[in-house]
């Protein structure tokens, strides 16, 4: 045999040799497996396998509470912020309705405020009396109409007391009427023996100028001077010019200055109407001399000498005269 075919005959019975060494090892591996399959089984068989009939226990559902709690959760912050949102719509609403707290004017020393909320020891006594109406001072007749006033003057007697001379002046019951007015008048007796009817109480009067008017008629009857003490703000009131209604019906105007200026009135007046409550109160005092109502300026020694002296400079200016008044420090 040649050499070249003895090595191809080497090489196929070594390619031979190989491919059955191949196969052999398969078939090895195919024996493990096997084998470890049989170890499988027998360990599997040695287990207890469950009853395949038994119930499976119900799979517990993840944190229910917990979402319901984020349910409840979200419809009480819904619920919450629509209790906010309507809040917020009723305090604006109210906001938009009543004016602001430093523009109501109400008296600042009064616990109630007015309204008989939070009585203190002394109106828990007071409380079964009668509203006053008319009461009486230095010789005259004091007609008490409204607890209004566009001003919330910081000396003002109402700040600081109930009663005024013994003479419990905030009106629990409502503004009177005429009939309650004339009623009470009846009361005094003879008229005749008081100097003039004053409009004056715990109010501004021009609040009232129907009721004012109808009274004026009566006490003039009576051969009663009516005279009128006012903050000079009756026209910003009524939207008006009221002036001449009131010629012929009130006899003297007294109008409350206060102040030299502006500057000076609003800080202690705090007039409703602002810097215009000032520029309504001397442009009302000019219409009373021009109509040939008589009036005047008053003010209260308290505010200065330098400002008393200002006050006079502007009277003079508009030509209407100043009475200085000492300040009531007790009643």
């Amino acid at each position: 045999m040649k050499p070249m075919e003895e090595n191809k005959n080497v090489e196929q019975q070594n390619g031979g040799g190989r491919r059955r060494r191949r196969h052999r090892g398969h078939g090895g591996n195919q024996n493990a497996q096997n084998g470890n399959q049989n170890v499988q089984n027998v360990q599997s068989a040695q287990k207890p396998q469950p009853q395949q009939n038994q119930p499976q226990k119900p799979k517990k559902e993840q944190n229910p509470q917990p979402q319901q709690n984020q349910q409840g959760k979200k419809n009480k912050n819904k619920q919450s912020g629509n209790q906010n949102q309507q809040k917020g719509q009723n305090a604006q609403a109210q906001k938009q309705n009543n004016p602001p707290k430093q523009q109501q004017n109400q008296p600042k020393n009064r616990p109630d405020n007015g309204n008989g909320n939070g009585k203190n020891k002394n109106e828990k006594k007071e409380e079964n009396r009668k509203d006053t109406y008319l009461y009486t001072l230095d010789g005259n007749l004091y007609v008490n109409l409204t607890n209004k006033c566009s001003n919330g003057c910081d000396f003002c007697v109402r700040n600081e007391r109930s009663s005024y001379y013994g003479n419990y002046l905030w009106l629990r019951n409502g503004d009177p009427t005429v009939e309650g007015v004339i009623a009470a008048a009846k009361g005094f007796g003879d008229l005749s023996r008081f100097k003039e009817v004053v409009f004056c109480g715990f109010g501004e009067p021009t609040y009232k100028m129907a009721e004012m008017l109808a009274l004026c008629d009566f006490f003039h009857e009576k051969g009663l001077k009516t005279r009128l003490n006012t903050n000079g703000q009756g026209n910003l009131i009524n939207k008006r010019d009221i002036v001449p209604d009131l010629k012929d019906k009130i006899d003297f105007v007294n109008v409350s200055l206060n102040a030299s200026c502006v500057e000076k009135y609003q800080p202690i007046c705090r007039s409703q109407y602002g810097e215009s409550g000032f520029a309504g109160m001397i442009e009302f005092a000019k219409l009373c001399r021009r109509n040939g109502v008589p009036c005047r300026f008053s003010i209260v020694d308290c505010i200065g000498e330098d400002e008393v002296e200002a006050c006079k400079r502007l009277a003079e200016s508009i030509k209407i005269p100043l009475y200085v008044r000492k300040y009531i420090t007790d009643s």
